[in-house]
């Protein structure tokens, strides 16, 4: 039997909880205690992991209300530090690389997992929960693992905020979003065979000075997006056009 308290119902606790209650961490004989993070209401003296799924900037203060355990203490972070987490001896990082949201439904397998650990054999039970869930689980200490998110920032929290400006432009229209939505799959389809770089379209990339400037000026009313188009534009186009 592995005893998990997951701690935290957001959007991260509760796809974790619901991951480790598939067939395979069943099978596994994983049992998910679920904790207030508030009031540690439901915590277990005798976990083997004790999963911190909170913001942030609630991490350092759930570790310390939390009484010194046999267990492992960990949270899921891409951007904060283990060091946060020093009051506890075995201590980690079980951080899924992706983005959660309640009531989507995700291919828990697909998510990479990056582990890190206090010592060598924190580290190796980490990696063997986070295989309960996931088919790619490496290691990664806490610099990497910075970078990693700061990558993700852009390549999905920004690209959500440009889809959100996208659906405002075509909603002035009287359009829906879903039009778009073969474009996005076929960007999305093209990195996965093609660099980033290689993949760059637009009339940006192709120094097409006279759609920019239209396009500009259909945006002075929204001088926000136009900042956002001007700036984004500017370095595509110095990026092809050297």
């Amino acid at each position: 039997m592995i005893r998990i308290a997951v701690i935290g119902a957001g959007n991260v606790g509760s796809h974790l909880a619901k991951a480790l209650r598939m067939p395979r961490a069943i099978e596994a004989g994983a049992e998910t205690i679920a904790v207030n993070p508030r009031t540690l209401d439901g915590l277990p003296s005798d976990a083997d992991l004790y999963l911190i799924c909170v913001k942030d900037d609630a991490i350092a203060s759930v570790a310390d209300s939390l009484p010194l355990v046999e267990g492992i203490v960990a949270h899921t972070s891409g951007s904060v530090d283990i060091g946060i987490l020093s009051r506890h001896k075995r201590r980690g990082v079980f951080y899924p690389l992706q983005t959660f949201t309640k009531g989507v439904n995700l291919d828990y397998r697909q998510i990479p997992f990056f582990i890190e650990g206090s010592d060598e054999e924190v580290c190796r039970r980490l990696c063997g929960y986070a295989s309960l869930i996931s088919d790619t689980v490496k290691r990664a200490g806490s610099a990497t693992r910075a970078r990693l998110h700061l990558a993700a920032v852009f390549a999905c929290n920004f690209t959500n905020c440009l889809y959100g400006i996208a659906d405002d432009i075509l909603k002035e229209s009287g359009l829906d979003f879903k039009v778009l939505l073969p474009l996005i799959d076929q960007s999305v389809a093209k990195v996965a065979d093609v660099a980033p770089r290689c993949a760059q379209t637009g009339p940006a990339a192709r120094g097409d000075l006279r759609v920019m400037s239209k396009q500009e000026a259909m945006l002075a009313s929204h001088s926000d997006y136009q900042e956002i188009y001007t700036l984004i534009s500017k370095y595509i186009f110095n990026l092809y056009n050297k």
